[in-house]
């Protein structure tokens, strides 16, 4: 089986190869052949391949750089970042590609490259597929070409073990336990870290889902045909009133089934994160048949305190993972690309109010 990288630098290449014809070719349709067959044009074609490949590294690692690690791009509004991303990743592009043609031509005595002629013409052979490649970095990041950098994958159990050994070594007494749980997730992107943050911050202060409620709060979202409910980490169930449908995007937010939607904060980072039922059903003819379902597995102190208000064959009716969710939504949200969009700062955006 070919490796999916190779399949995807193939389908780079192609693209690669077909760009840097259009753009040396431009706007001189009228004998193609005949300059593609001048030994010069070849030469300026695998220069301009191999030059693509660095313009190709150089956004996508802008690209990395602004949708996981920049903290001051997080902070912008959605109507900002748009434009923000399209500008820091094909703005500086451009101005070299430019500068370089300027360069070249000024070699040759053909003069600059800065007249309206170039700008009205050839220009937009190189704007508009750049630009458009971009954007779609932009909606679909999981289309990097080069590999970027990945965060290491601790077991569990090992990175309780480092955590305790790191907290004798530098005085974990003196450190405050939240900041503690947030650099943990930060070095090991292991999201227990980030309940345990969020448990501590519960016990700190006092129970209010007053105004706008942040996504934290909520363990999952139960949509009718009339309102929205919310179960809340202490048990509680609202009513949403104000409900703001985009926080059905939120990375963190995965749709398990037709009308239920889990923060996947409160669901355990192991292997084994499904419950498997078994549920008698009667056929027609008499016949009982059992059926696999598969429920959520949240962690075992959030799934008692919503027992002890809500009917747990109910919970576990609302929990369940529909077959065609399995794999599109729910086992997805574990792979690499989806674990690197995840930040805790979307855990704080407001889901509506009960009021």
């Amino acid at each position: 089986m070919i490796n999916l990288y190779v399949k995807k630098y193939v389908f780079y290449f192609i693209g690669i190869v077909i760009f840097s014809l259009v753009v040396n070719l431009g706007t001189a349709l009228d004998d193609i052949w005949l300059r593609m067959k001048k030994p010069m044009f070849q030469q300026v074609l695998i220069a301009t391949i191999a030059l693509f490949h660095c313009y190709l590294y150089f956004i996508q690692r802008m690209s990395y750089r602004l949708l996981y690690i920049c903290p001051w791009y997080k902070t912008l509004n959605k109507g900002t970042k748009f434009p923000v991303f399209v500008l820091f990743c094909s703005g500086p592009v451009l101005l070299v590609h430019v500068l370089i043609l300027n360069f070249l031509l000024a070699q040759r005595n053909h003069g600059s490259i800065f007249n309206w002629e170039y700008f009205q013409t050839d220009f937009w052979f190189f704007f508009i597929p750049l630009t458009c490649y971009v954007i779609s970095l932009y909606f679909k990041p999981k289309v990097f070409l080069f590999r970027v950098p990945k965060d290491k994958k601790v077991q569990l159990s090992q990175q309780k073990n480092s955590s305790i050994t790191a907290a004798v070594e530098i005085g974990i007494n003196a450190i405050d336990q939240e900041s503690w749980s947030l650099k943990l997730w930060e070095e090991s992107r292991v999201i227990k870290f980030v309940f345990e943050y969020y448990q501590i911050r519960l016990q700190k202060q006092e129970w209010n889902i007053e105004g706008n409620i942040p996504l934290w709060k909520i363990v999952f979202f139960e949509k009718t045909a009339t309102i929205t409910f919310a179960y809340f980490v202490n048990g509680e169930k609202w009513g949403l009133h104000h409900f703001n449908n985009t926080i059905l995007d939120n990375p963190w937010v995965v749709k398990i089934n037709q009308s239920s939607y889990v923060n996947m904060l409160y669901v355990p980072d192991k292997s084994d994160y499904r419950i498997v039922l078994k549920v008698s059903q009667k056929n027609v003819d008499g016949t009982t048949k059992e059926n696999r379902v598969e429920i959520v597995r949240l962690y075992a102190t959030i799934r008692t305190a919503l027992d002890l208000i809500t009917d747990p064959e109910k919970l576990d009716l609302i929990l369940m993972i529909s077959r065609r969710m399995k794999d599109k939504n729910y086992a997805h949200f574990w792979k690499d690309d989806h674990q690197q969009q995840l930040h805790i700062s979307d855990l704080e955006e407001g889901v509506g109010r009960i009021r």
